[in-house]
């Protein structure tokens, strides 16, 4: 019963097979959102692991010196750390936005001008009816000679399939 090889038709199951463009944005984003949230559960799974983790580095040790020792909160180290990190991270996007009203609508890169065929010609070791050729066509095949040189060159319209790149040869 659905084996090959009995005569009947394998069925196939339309939830693993699927083209998920073909399905309407609405439907698209509610799974997503079911992912979202499975993804969430999973990691919520993870956190006793996690937890555990921290405490063996020293996380739970670092907190307990920095804000809670003697049994007393520390109301400096309570403003001036959070402050201290919010500050860094203001100083750091303010560089990045900086640079980027400096550099990102400049094209910093200038054009490199094309070679010559006989440029082409004198680097590969051909003739000018090669470079001309390899200069003009989009799909070429090259012959080559034994020491790598090309020696021929054929212009396509289309892609050449590897069987009838070998016949041209």
């Amino acid at each position: 019963m659905g084996q090959p090889g009995q005569g009947s038709t394998m069925k196939y199951d339309s939830l693993l097979i699927e083209n998920s463009r073909s399905r309407p944005l609405a439907v698209r984003t509610a799974w997503g959102v079911v992912t979202a949230i499975c993804w969430g559960l999973y990691a919520y799974l993870w956190l006793p692991l996690l937890t555990l983790i921290l405490w063996l580095f020293g996380v739970h040790t670092a907190a307990t010196e920095l804000y809670l020792r003697n049994n007393q909160v520390e109301p400096f180290m309570l403003m001036a750390l959070p402050l201290l990190a919010l500050a860094v991270a203001v100083l750091l996007i303010s560089w990045a936005e900086l640079n980027r009203a400096r550099f990102g609508n400049r094209e910093r890169r200038s054009a490199t001008p094309d070679a010559s065929a006989r440029e082409v010609a004198d680097a590969l070791g051909a003739t000018q009816a090669v470079a001309d050729t390899l200069r003009a066509g989009k799909t070429i095949v090259v012959r080559m000679d034994e020491q790598a040189c090309p020696h021929a060159a054929i212009a396509h319209s289309r892609p050449v399939p590897e069987g009838e790149a070998a016949a041209l040869a």
